[in-house]
């Protein structure tokens, strides 16, 4: 029946079998492995120009971030070297201003003080002249002109000098 096993169809199987193996190792099996090969060393190259792609891009990371840091290291040296350059600036401006104010100062006291001896000047002429007058009143006609004016210079002279302050 169909299950029985025949010995001459299992040997018969067996031959095609063998035949068919021997076949296909002399005319499939070496462009397998020659196939399998050539697959072998085309992802061999790929790995190693993704490793060759990789060892590039990160030496141009690296490149990249060493060049940044330069970048970071002179904007703070340019920002410290403005810092340095606004202080000093304004030190000078404010040192300007301080003997700007100072010089306007001293004029401004000068011209006070000359202001203040003209004003001395001018009070001891009007005192002169009020004492002349008081003494005029009373000698009346006693004096003549000359003699008059003598008296007035003695009066001035007598009048003290404000000291000079400075």
């Amino acid at each position: 029946m169909l299950l029985e096993a025949h010995t001459g169809t299992i040997i018969w199987t067996l031959i095609t079998f063998a035949v068919v193996l021997v076949v296909l190792k002399a005319a499939v099996w070496k462009p397998l492995l020659q196939a399998l090969d050539e697959r072998e060393q085309r992802i061999r190259e790929s790995l190693a120009a993704a490793e060759k792609a990789r060892a590039e891009s990160q030496a141009n990371l690296d490149e990249q971030q060493r060049l940044l840091e330069q970048a970071h290291a002179e904007a703070r040296q340019l920002v410290a070297q403005a810092r340095e350059a606004a202080e000093r600036i304004s030190h000078e401006i404010v040192a300007e201003a301080r003997q700007e104010a100072e010089h306007t100062a001293q004029a401004m006291r000068r011209e006070l003080e000359s202001e203040r001896l003209a004003a001395l000047d001018q009070l001891r002429r009007e005192v002169a002249e009020l004492a002349v007058r008081a003494a005029g009143m009373i000698i009346d006609a006693e004096l003549d002109s000359e003699k008059n004016r003598k008296l007035v210079d003695d009066m001035i002279a007598r009048i003290p000098r404000a000291p000079v302050h400075n």
